[in-house]
């Protein structure tokens, strides 16, 4: 994001992009039942790195150039994330001391300088960024002895599937096989231990890695295991695939099934996961700003999750609402903070690209528009009835150690449209709307940790169709010297 220039005034822009992940209510029949509620939410949505070094390095410097044109990866922004502090180049083992520098996506720095044969152009770079996949599930059929099965997309390229390199286009199994958690027994089902298998499944021409829980027992209809679930760890998650857009996530398929004693298919659902690069910052801090984004955990209550409880954890680049309601709110909250020198102070703005969508199609989660049908990206309103479907957000200002900061809005607020309410909310500008960036707070002078929560709020209609739904968030910071 370039700098704006008036006069002696210079602005700092930090620009970072949350994602937002919503499950399907159901999902289309594939066997003689689907398996409902069906989730797989990974402990981080981070691509790997798997770039290539470019022409010019030399050995000794801290300065690296990349390949930006064959490589999987392609822009140093993609290792612009604490889980990504080392990078392998050739044979050794660097620390990441800095991407991006000056928004050049063709460098990133070592703490160490470059030793000898690691400066040649063409060899690899690799970051990987392992996950832990927490697959929930509700049953469709009682199915005696049989086993629950968990497909994850694998690479098509045969021998590659599990060399701890990361993979172009699937999970990799890694060289030392994942972990595979059973659920605990319970009165229908008695687990075994999990097992692993690296591309062990092909289906419709897609390879996937296989992890199974068999267990004995009747089995049940409708038995849940929303809180008793499998948990597979240790995968890598993938690195950009072929043609890859920053901030744009690539999709992978996984697959939930219920198999009996003899390894027929009773019951399967299918799900997309996105994997996406989780913090992308386009910035020169020169003087100082600092802002973040960090995460609420469920059950978080009162002044530090906008006066009610938050259903879901998010962490400082995701949103996962998982499976959403048609009759009760779901909450969800983020912590920004800013901190700046700049005697001018700062303004944080919000904007997302478009309202929550099914990616590629038209069809999409409306925006509040509140008990009064006033709410709008520029007004806020009262919204506290399920009646009224939506996603929107509020604001809660938390503090500083010192500054002149205040929210635009809180959710707390009684006065004009949210008169005699319990929730105030807008929706977020729409850039596809052409709608600009709104204000969420601000300070007009120097500032030290001045803190707002981001509300975040939904509830659907009984008519949504199913699917994932996202969009981006995009939250910037700009400061006035």
């Amino acid at each position: 994001m370039s700098s704006i220039k008036l006069r002696t005034i210079r602005f700092v822009v930090l620009s970072v992009v949350v994602l937002f992940v919503f499950l399907p209510a159901y999902l289309p029949k594939t066997q003689s039942a689907n398996l409902t509620s069906v989730s797989d939410t990974l402990s981080t949505s981070k691509l790997s790195f798997y770039g290539l070094m470019g022409s010019g390095n030399s050995v000794g410097e801290t300065l690296i150039l990349i390949n930006t044109t064959t490589a999987p990866s392609t822009s140093s922004s993609q290792l612009a994330s604490p889980s990504a502090s080392t990078a392998k180049i050739g044979s050794n083992i660097y620390t990441v001391s800095g991407v991006m520098p000056n928004g050049d996506q063709s460098k990133f720095s070592i703490s160490a300088a470059l030793q000898s044969g690691d400066q040649t152009a063409g060899n690899a770079i690799i970051a990987t960024s392992s996950a832990s996949h927490t697959i929930k599930f509700t049953t469709a059929s009682a199915v005696p002895n049989g086993a629950f099965r968990v497909l994850i997309q694998a690479t098509a390229n045969t021998g590659s599937s599990n060399d701890g390199i990361p993979d172009g286009d699937g999970f990799d199994f890694n060289a030392a096989a994942p972990s595979v958690a059973c659920p605990t027994d319970s009165g229908t089902y008695d687990f075994v231990a999990g097992t692993a298998s690296a591309a062990a499944i092909t289906i419709s021409g897609t390879k996937y890695h296989a992890f199974e829980c068999r267990y004995s027992g009747t089995g049940s209809v409708g038995g849940s295991f929303q809180s008793n679930p499998i948990i597979v760890t240790s995968l890598i998650n993938p690195a950009p695939k072929i043609g890859h857009a920053v901030g744009t996530s690539d999709g992978y398929s996984v697959i939930v099934q219920n198999l009996d004693y003899a390894y027929s298919l009773i019951d399967q659902t299918s799900l997309q996961i996105g994997i996406i690069e989780q913090v992308r910052v386009s910035a020169t801090v020169a003087p100082q700003l600092t802002f973040k984004i960090a995460g609420i955990p469920s059950g978080a209550l009162g002044s530090v999750a906008c006066g009610t409880t938050t259903d879901v954890t998010t962490t400082p680049t995701t949103v996962p609402f998982g499976q959403v309601s048609i009759t009760s709110f779901m909450h969800a909250a983020q912590s920004l903070e800013v901190s700046t020198n700049a005697i001018g102070g700062y303004v944080v703005t919000a904007q997302q690209n478009y309202p929550l969508k099914i990616i590629n199609t038209s069809t999409s989660i409306a925006d509040a528009t509140g008990n009064g049908s006033n709410i709008t990206y520029a007004s806020k309103g009262r919204w506290d009835s399920t009646t009224y479907k939506g996603f929107g957000y509020g604001l809660k200002y938390i503090g500083k150690v010192s500054g002149t900061g205040s929210a635009a809005f809180e959710h707390s607020d009684t006065d004009g449209n949210c008169t005699g309410g319990t929730f105030c909310a807008k929706q977020f500008a729409d850039l596809s709307n052409s709608e600009p960036a709104q204000t969420i707070f601000s300070s007009s002078g120097v500032s030290d940790s001045e803190n707002v929560d981001v509300c975040y709020k939904i509830v659907i209609s009984n008519t949504q169709a199913a699917g994932d739904y996202e969009n981006n968030i995009t939250y910037t910071a700009t400061s006035t010297f």
